[in-house]
């Protein structure tokens, strides 16, 4: 028998069902409410300049997707190289958690390596020159899809400078002299501060005196001041009849001057260069010092201390053959690079050094080495080096601090770091609750 349901009775059944949905949507389980987090690393950006000879990225890995930075092309593509010849536009090499790098080597003029960055609103850069022979550039790659504002501020040897402000076209990259920068000054440092858009920074230091080439290297980018550096690779002055030549760079860019202590720390010995104990260091101005005394029998690295926040990097030089930048470095973490048949000297600081490297040689025989020690380690392979793998083995506890040295064909040093942070994405979920209020 069908029941009758009068029109009183309908209106009644309606409100309870809407009454039923409300009440399920608040009574659906936690985990459909829970928020969605994407964790991935940032692109980074390969940059190439016009003036440093033949350049070649050397991704840690194939089958990466890249795109080439020249105002056109805006899709990532999959590559089946690792290493990628650079000609006239900068390149970006998607999310992975390796670090890319890039070689540049120019006829009578050394060679250059540093590590693609995924840039960031601040950044400093403790070297070049402005100088007469200076022929080198700062680089602004802007790898967004919108226009970038950076604004420069110069410091010279005896102050800072005003403010430059540079407008950098979306998908694109402006170059601008260093002598602009810090006209007639040999002694410079940069900070570069992105007010918009996504920039990734790079200085390349060249120098020449008429048509003689005075070598290049990469300034490398340091990350915020601080009141202990750490700078684990840089060549040694071995004897008096060495032509290598150290000096060291500092720079407070605070209000207030800063009492600085350096520290050697090699294989051999770990000593306080004379002078160096209680060194007074005016803020505002780049200060060059020639480490002129100071004789290693290898490799070496310095730790920098500070009252107040600092920020340094080291010039070594080869006569008039060439030269190689270095700068402090973050704790060694995890991470994949990719030598491109180089052979690097590896060097390591840390109270307690442990690290494992795994990779391939250039003849594609396997390699696995542990390196152990006590404030400082080095490793030299026998044979050039494509992938390479560090697995640092100590705790945050224990830092440990790596750089690489490169000679053939000049000189050139590399940080050993990761392209970059992981960073975290909060993604947008379905929650049946947006549907009642």
């Amino acid at each position: 028998m069908m029941l009758k349901i009068r029109g009183r009775e309908k209106a009644m059944l309606a409100v309870a069902i809407i009454g039923v949905g409300f009440a399920a949507s608040y009574l659906m389980p936690r985990a459909e409410r829970s928020v969605v987090i994407e964790s991935k690393y940032p692109a980074q950006a390969c940059p190439v300049f016009a003036s440093a000879g033949s350049t070649t990225a050397s991704l840690p890995t194939s089958q990466l997707q890249v795109r080439y930075v020249d105002g056109r092309s805006t899709s990532f593509k999959s590559t089946r190289y690792s290493q990628i010849a650079l000609t006239k536009s900068a390149l970006l090499i998607n999310s992975n958690p390796g670090s890319s790098l890039i070689f540049s080597a120019l006829a009578s003029s050394g060679i250059a390596a540093a590590a693609c960055s995924a840039g960031s609103p601040d950044e400093w850069f403790i070297g070049g020159s402005g100088g007469l022979t200076s022929k080198g550039q700062l680089q602004l790659v802007n790898s967004g899809l919108s226009e970038s504002i950076v604004d420069i501020y110069p410091f010279t040897s005896k102050s800072s400078l005003a403010q430059i402000s540079v407008k950098v076209k979306a998908n694109s990259s402006a170059v601008i002299a260093l002598d602009a920068l810090a006209p007639g000054d040999d002694s410079m440092a940069l900070h570069v501060v992105t007010r918009t858009g996504r920039i990734s920074a790079f200085v390349l230091d060249q120098r020449a005196k008429g048509l003689s080439k005075l070598g290049m290297d990469y300034v490398k980018a340091s990350g915020a001041p601080a009141k202990e550096l750490f700078i684990p690779a840089i060549y040694p002055h071995t004897n008096s009849k060495s032509s290598i030549l150290n000096s060291l760079r500092l720079l407070v860019p605070g209000t207030l001057d800063a009492t600085v202590h350096v520290q050697v720390i090699s294989g051999d010995n770990t000593f306080v260069p004379v002078g160096f104990d209680s060194l007074q260091v005016a803020h505002g101005c780049a200060l060059t010092i020639p480490l002129t005394n100071l004789t290693t029998a290898s490799a070496f690295g310095l730790q920098i201390t500070a009252d107040q926040p600092i920020l340094a990097g080291t010039l070594t030089t080869d006569g008039s053959q060439d030269f190689a930048w270095a700068a402090p470095v973050d704790p060694l973490v995890n991470t994949s690079m990719n030598f491109a048949g180089q052979v690097p000297v590896l060097t390591f600081m840390g109270k307690s050094i442990s690290v494992k490297v795994s990779g391939n040689y250039v003849t594609g025989k396997r390699f696995a080495q542990t390196i152990t020690g006590t404030d400082f380690a080095t490793w030299a392979p026998k044979t050039g080096i494509t992938s390479i793998h560090f697995q640092t083995n100590g705790g945050a506890d224990s830092p440990v601090f790596a750089g690489a040295l490169f000679t053939s064909g000049g000189l050139t040093t590399l940080p050993i770091e990761r392209g970059g942070p992981l960073e975290n994405t909060t993604l947008p979920f379905n929650d049946v609750h947006t549907l009642t209020h």
